[in-house]
């Protein structure tokens, strides 16, 4: 931002970004959750909306140029440490949430994570509304849309053997952004 502000670069006008937005599939399945990776990127967490199975850790890499300081408001056991350029930070996942995150250098850096019991798969959501998931095995779950603290949609859906499934477009609730 120093740049921008400085007129180094011109300000870019706000688009509608969906980085707050993240698709989940749960159900049951024992395996790896798929797709689930997060970092810090462009002075954010991407996506600011994250999820990982209950009882399990999440792994937050530092993909900027500069050190983070990640904090969990209300997650017992958890103490907020610099993680520098190229490093990740491990987050215990319990039960409960969704919780506050936040960076105690940069309080503009925030988001939510969602402890879920049977997490299959994550999907981040581009500009345009979309998103895949790959390689998720064939059977029934719930895909559920994920916006900071609340889910603003679920729907069941099945995923067939051998073929890509088509989903038909999900209504999200406008709600309050968190």
């Amino acid at each position: 931002y120093w740049k921008v502000w400085n007129g180094a670069l011109p300000e870019r006008p706000a688009t509608d970004s969906h980085d707050d937005l993240l698709a989940v599939l749960t159900g049951k399945f024992t395996g790896r959750e798929i797709g689930c990776k997060f970092a810090f990127r462009g002075g954010a967490l991407s996506p600011s909306t994250i999820a990982a199975r209950s009882g399990t850790t999440i792994r937050i890499e530092n993909r900027d140029a500069f050190t983070h300081e990640l904090s969990v408001e209300g997650l017992a056991g958890f103490t907020p440490l610099e993680a520098g350029p190229g490093k990740a930070r491990v987050i215990p996942v319990p039960a409960g949430g969704p919780w506050k995150l936040g960076d105690r250098i940069y309080g503009h850096v925030e988001g939510y994570l969602h402890s879920m019991r049977e997490l299959v798969a994550c999907a981040p959501v581009d500009a345009n509304g979309k998103f895949s998931f790959q390689d998720v095995p064939p059977g029934p779950y719930s895909l559920r849309i994920l916006r900071g603290s609340e889910q603003v949609a679920s729907r069941r859906i099945t995923v067939p053997a051998g073929r890509a499934l088509q989903i038909d477009a999900v209504s999200i609730s406008k709600g309050r952004r968190k």
